[in-house]
């Protein structure tokens, strides 16, 4: 598929229990929408049940290949807002897990804020989790949220974008329609002078970033005071190797294999916990271990991370 395919869809019920609470990020998710446009060539997405399990549909509406094509297809979910006023104004009963704490994020399974129309939609949806007085986190890589900062300065709304690294040149290549990274890291500055609540998802770091690279990005984040850094590396997952191959990305190889993957998590750990301690901000790290690891790291190590509750403060 060699064209963007862009349209509109329907979802019953747009908040969904969410698997995440493993990942310290939530008990709930929202997704504005099926399919991304930043087209980030390791995106784990793909391989998710919320496209595997959609494949059919996705063909019918003229999507070759969901895996192969993430980044080409988009469609848009514009009864959101409304329909979750009215699951919000029936439900009684609301899952608060130790590590997931309530929280509903904004999104998973795509981006909110990248395109105007999306972004208009996520200030509704946000709207209305405001007035049922829930817990919020953004997750994105776009930048129109800061239109929005009138809302986003909120104690129940706190504000996370993804940056893997400060380097334009390296992430071009990786987050080909993401926005820079200098201009994300500008955009946290401006929240944090806003008084946001933030947090940085420095995720997922390429396999050729060394002591030294985590030692500068540690030190840029310190400096717009996040109340959390969650890490990871590139993992490789369903057919994002592929795409990673097919953007001609040299390291592709060095993460398709478990045992070059996992030393390289293992090595990057290490830098991390690091750099983080010399810059004394080791308790605003927060790993996101893949249970895949065991055999490669102490199983105590990977199990102190799963579900582990961050240290973030909520009303």
């Amino acid at each position: 598929m060699k064209i963007m395919i862009t349209g509109t869809e329907t979802i019953v019920n747009p908040l969904q229990k969410s698997a995440l609470n493993k990942k310290s990020l939530c008990d709930y998710v929202v997704n504005i929408a099926s399919g991304c446009l930043h087209g980030c060539t390791f995106c784990y997405v793909p391989s998710t049940p919320s496209i595997r399990t959609q494949q059919k549909r996705l063909h019918q509406k003229g999507v070759d290949n969901p895996q192969l094509d993430w980044g080409k297809y988009l469609f848009i979910r514009e009864e959101i807002p409304e329909k979750l006023e009215r699951v919000l104004s029936r439900k009684r009963k609301w899952e608060n897990t130790p590590s997931g704490k309530g929280v509903v994020l904004l999104c998973s399974g795509t981006d909110p804020y990248q395109n105007k129309q999306i972004a208009e939609i996520t200030r509704q949806t946000i709207k209305v989790l405001i007035k049922h007085n829930k817990k919020i986190r953004i997750l994105t890589r776009g930048l129109l949220w800061q239109n929005d900062l009138d809302i986003l300065v909120n104690p129940n709304i706190t504000l996370g974008m993804s940056i893997p690294c400060i380097n334009d040149e390296l992430l071009k290549k990786i987050e080909p329609k993401a926005p820079l990274s200098s201009d994300r890291y500008k955009a946290l500055e401006k929240a944090y002078q806003a008084n946001c609540r933030l947090y940085v998802a420095m995720a997922p770091t390429p396999p050729m970033m060394t002591l030294d690279d985590f030692r500068f990005n540690l030190d840029k984040f310190m400096q717009i005071n996040p109340e959390l850094i969650f890490w990871e590396p590139i993992n490789a997952r369903g057919s994002n190797g592929q795409r990673m191959v097919a953007a001609g990305l040299d390291f592709a190889q060095s993460v398709m294999t478990k045992k070059s993957w996992g030393e390289t998590f293992i090595r990057q750990w290490e830098f991390i916990e690091t750099a983080a301690t010399e810059l004394e901000c080791l308790d605003k790290i927060h790993i996101w271990p893949d249970p895949s690891l065991k055999g490669f790291v102490n199983e105590e190590k990977i199990n102190h991370w799963l579900y582990k509750p961050t240290i973030e403060k909520w009303n």
